[in-house]
């Protein structure tokens, strides 16, 4: 089974078109494809609009206020390990229909193949990213090449997008790990976050080039970039004065 993790504000207008798009790949794949929307305190219908989709599985999990992506994310990881078997496949996914579920295919195979975490990246010689303005783009090429100097990881190249998919037993031991505290990072840092944790355990790292389509989101973009790059800066830091995972008994590696 794969269940795909969507954390949702305010996507009432692209949620159902990217439900109806993972239905279609269910169906014509073969594959076995559930969705868990957490609305994270949406005013514009949201959870109405997600629930209303009847051609594949789709659980609501609804915040009554707004907490961030870094609580949605934590909602949906909980809740999405308790409703899965060991063997199966977690999936997150943004909500705003830039990320195509025609990918997951291939990050599953990659996952049978051997990894335990794949990662659609932007940063591989065949990736594309249409509709970003040139500031953003280099603003991401910049943070990419800074993790990678700064806390490499074997494996991986974009430590922030959203798109990945997680062997269901890999994140049932970091929840075991680190309890509530595996995801306790603010915003869109809990991205970067999520993956340098994970890298402290006996993990094998992937990524699949993507085409990121920025111009199919109806709206524009809620990360606010200067505060994302702040709470960024301040978890690299936090990282490289080795300050994770000692508080639950598990020491970090050398950076």
């Amino acid at each position: 089974m794969i269940l795909v993790v969507l954390p949702a504000y305010n996507e009432a207008e692209a949620i159902g078109r990217l439900l109806e798009r993972l239905a279609k790949v269910a169906s014509d794949r073969g594959l076995s494809i559930a969705a868990l929307v957490v609305d994270d305190g949406s005013a514009d219908g949201t959870a109405a609009r997600a629930g209303s989709v009847t051609a594949l599985p789709v659980r609501v999990v609804r915040h009554e206020a707004n907490r961030g992506l870094g609580e949605a994310i934590k909602t949906g990881l909980l809740a999405a390990v308790e409703a899965v078997g060991a063997d199966d496949v977690i999936v997150t996914m943004d909500s705003d229909d830039s990320h195509s579920p025609g990918l997951i295919q291939r990050m599953v195979e990659r996952l049978d193949e051997g990894s335990d975490v794949v990662i659609a990246s932007r940063y591989l010689p065949e990736s594309r990213v249409v509709g970003l303005s040139r500031h953003r783009a280099f603003l991401s090429w910049g943070a990419s090449k800074l993790f990678r100097i700064v806390c490499p990881i074997s494996g991986v190249r974009d430590y922030t997008c959203g798109y990945r998919a997680y062997r269901a037993a890999v994140l049932r031991e970091a929840f075991a790990r680190w309890g509530r505290e595996f995801v306790d990072q603010p915003g869109f840092s809990c991205m970067v976050d999520i993956l340098l944790k994970l890298s402290l355990m006996p993990v094998v790292f992937s990524e699949v080039s993507m085409i990121l389509r920025y111009d199919r989101k109806p709206g524009k973009s809620k990360m606010n970039v200067r505060r994302t790059i702040t709470q960024t800066l301040r978890l690299l830091l936090r990282r490289r004065l080795g300050r994770y995972g000692a508080a639950a008994g598990h020491p970090e590696r050398p950076a």
